[in-house]
């Protein structure tokens, strides 16, 4: 997606501190989908887990869909907009891509019943279009720490990023999300499930 094919459009509709404003109709929600199968080479574990909340910074907590136009920059998209925070969407996901690896004794989220054995812990640094290139990509940038519940000890950190092409169209975009989440959430379970079993 080019800026000038999606963004021009919108801004159309005029542009207020910053953001691109709404034409003043319900805006259309978007929701994410796990991976389909969760492959994992990790040998089966036998502990428990539970997902926090991600974190993230202001401009990235909450349901507008955000937009760089420049690398110093956040906007969002008018008349459109996530189904949910994307952290909540991250701990949702997450949950359910390791329920599907089937590799793992319990995982919830956190404040469940689980008695878990690890916490995974994650700061979601960027979820946005980077409009400022051509063609434009999807940004997701992800940082996890898999700490250890009966000694507070964070056994293992690692960054996770990926991009992906943005289309030439908003569904496009969306898929192109998606996409980065079907490469990234197993790459996670995977790292997980490997670091959580060397250090129980």
């Amino acid at each position: 997606m080019k800026l000038h094919v999606l963004a021009v459009a919108l801004l159309l509709a005029g542009c207020s501190g910053g953001l691109l404003a709404p034409s003043g109709g319900p805006a259309k929600l978007y929701t994410l989908s796990a991976p389909h199968d969760v492959i994992s080479t990790a040998p089966q574990a036998n502990w428990q887990l539970a997902v926090e909340m991600p974190e993230a910074e202001l401009e990235l907590n909450t349901a507008r869909i955000a937009v760089a136009p420049s690398p110093a920059r956040i906007d969002y998209y008018a008349d459109v907009a996530w189904a949910d925070r994307p952290p909540a969407m991250l701990q949702e996901l997450l949950v359910r891509s390791f329920e599907k690896s089937g590799k793992i004794a319990a995982v919830d989220r956190r404040g469940s019943n689980v008695r878990a054995d690890f916490e995974l812990t994650t700061d979601l640094q960027h979820f946005q279009v980077e409009a400022a290139g051509d063609p434009a990509d999807v940004h997701v940038d992800i940082m996890a720490h898999l700490i250890r519940t009966r000694d507070r000890a964070i056994v293992a950190s690692r960054h996770f990023e990926m991009t992906a092409p943005a289309g030439t169209n908003f569904d496009a975009t969306i898929s192109g999300f998606d996409e980065t989440l079907r490469q990234l959430l197993p790459m996670i379970v995977d790292w997980t499930l490997e670091q959580g079993n060397r250090n129980s």
